[in-house]
């Protein structure tokens, strides 16, 4: 063991490098700068968006485009509960990212002090694990277990709060190694028992869900095996499964596409919560589902065969166990004929894609419309957020994963969710990324205003879901970018034409 001395902040700091976090989204603050200012000494990046919250959605964003999880700090008080969205967010779509806060002093702990706040108790039911350090020499221990949990398993975010005497304390580099945990095996007689089952359906259909990613190949196989269709979860959209893959289901996907998946006798559901939004109500088709978090299995669907394993392990097992099948190949639903306005704005924007470009959205009828429409681009060059649905994710999301990747992006917005962190438009300039924001602009909460249209309300409610008349161009301008104001139909030549740094296309949609 080595005596040199290390202060709390830069064990943290030596900690995270050595669990090979490279970038640090964050926010200054008294308490935090111990941290901060020797995150450059470990040869780490610190990145500054405009609130705490933004830095929380930067970190998840990077981390989906790029597998690598980062970190993100924030002070005390405000600082740390400013990440609570954020945090939020990430556990909703299983992201690791690991959150570190500063604290009052522990001898402030308990009394009410000048911005100090229980962090760890408000979060908890949104990690997958948080502690305050009150001793140093726990900080090294407690910073790697964090870490080694939020990427083991079912992926999430985890938190370590550190009070301020922890952190301009002294003590010994420890060199302790991160915990390992091991993936959980599949139970053999239950994986021949799931193979039976889908040998002798009628019409077997794939699931894939957001825990799918890395098994892609594993699903192919599956699929070509038993000539099976794969339908997703929107999380689970995947670009790789060719000509058998039939579209993304639940309350917003096209009829003909719930209509297909339902028709089927046998489910094999990977990775997937069954979130309300795709099963509502009790199914008597034989379901099996194979999810590596026990609490997911017969939470939502019961299950005629649960299986509590990881992915990697559980479908190289069962593959051997399939056998051929001579069923005729399944036919796919029909598209829509029609394109409604946020289709085609949706297309326009994916037809630009070189392979490079990574896409976000925020929330609402223009992330429905993108997301379907998504079916060339690959899963990592989509960011977006599902299980929690937070207005505002799509413009940080996206600078994390650019940050991240060095690749260009492309955000896909309504203006009711670009203006609730419109101001990371000064983050991306400052970056010099090369981030180009399509707002779908109906002055309008959309998704909201054509709830309150099914229930005959819409024209009372407009002081409620009505947007301010913004001029994103100028405000574009005001930033340091490019903007405009551009018809629908000449969308397509815009984006082709958009020189590199920050541009904004402002979008009239009607209704």
């Amino acid at each position: 063991m080595s005596q040199d001395l290390l202060t709390g902040a830069r064990i943290a700091a030596k900690a995270l490098a050595e669990l090979n976090i490279d970038t640090v989204f964050g926010y200054a603050g008294s308490y935090a700068m111990p941290l901060i200012e020797c995150l450059p000494e470990y040869g780490i990046r610190f990145i500054a968006p405009t609130s705490e919250c933004a830095a929380a959605h930067a970190a998840d964003g990077y981390f989906r485009a790029s597998g690598r999880p980062a970190a993100v700090v924030a002070t005390s008080g405000p600082g740390a509960t400013n990440l609570v969205t954020g945090i939020a967010t990430a556990y909703m779509d299983s992201v690791p990212l690991l959150a570190i806060t500063a604290n009052v002093p522990t001898y402030k702990l308990g009394k009410d002090s000048f911005q100090e706040v229980d962090i760890t108790g408000i979060v908890t039911p949104v990690t997958k694990y948080a502690h305050i350090a009150k001793d140093i020499r726990e900080l090294e221990s407690e910073i790697k277990k964090a870490y080694a949990l939020a990427v083991s398993g079912r992926t999430a975010p985890t938190l370590i709060d550190i009070p301020f005497d922890v952190m301009t304390a002294s003590a010994p580099w420890q060199g302790v190694k991160a915990p390992e945990y091991p993936s959980l095996q599949a139970d053999g007689e239950a994986l021949r028992s799931a193979a039976k089952a889908l040998n002798s359906a009628r019409s077997p259909a794939i699931l894939a869900g957001g825990g799918t990613s890395g098994v892609e190949d594993h699903i192919r196989r599956i699929s070509d095996i038993l000539r099976a269709p794969v339908y997703s979860t929107l999380h689970g959209i995947d670009s790789g499964y060719g000509a058998r893959y039939f579209g993304s289901i639940g309350s917003s996907a096209p009829f003909s596409v719930n209509r297909s998946y339902l028709a089927h006798d046998v489910i094999l559901a990977l990775g997937t919560r069954f979130s309300d939004r795709m099963h509502s109500k009790p199914t008597k088709r034989f379901v099996i589902h194979i999810d590596s978090d026990a609490a997911e299995i017969d939470k939502t669907v019961l299950s005629s065969i649960g299986i509590n394993a990881d992915l990697k392990s559980a479908l190289p097992s069962l593959i051997p166990l399939l056998e051929g099948s001579d069923r005729p190949e399944p036919q796919p639903p029909r598209a829509a004929k029609r394109k409604g306005a946020l289709v085609r704005l949706a297309e326009a924007a994916i037809h630009v894609n070189d392979g490079e470009t990574v896409y976000a959205t925020d929330v609402g009828s223009h992330q429905i419309a993108f997301l379907h429409a998504a079916r060339g681009l690959k899963r990592e060059n989509i960011v977006s957020s599902l299980g929690l649905g937070t207005m505002g994710f799509g413009l940080p999301g996206l600078i994390g994963a650019l940050v991240a990747t060095g690749k260009k992006g492309i955000l896909i917005t309504g203006d009711g969710s670009f203006n609730m962190n419109l101001n990371e438009l000064a983050t991306a300039k400052s970056l010099g990324l090369d981030l180009t924001v399509v707002i779908a602009n109906n002055r309008s909460l959309g998704m909201i205003e054509d709830i309150e249209k099914r229930h005959g309300l819409d024209k009372k409610m407009g002081y409620a879901v009505d947007t301010p008349p913004v001029n994103y161009a100028l405000l574009a301008k005001a930033f340091g970018g490019y903007g405009k104001k551009v018809p629908l139909k000449n969308l397509e030549r815009e984006l082709r034409n958009a020189g590199r740094g920050l541009n904004v296309f402002d979008v009239k949609i009607r209704g």
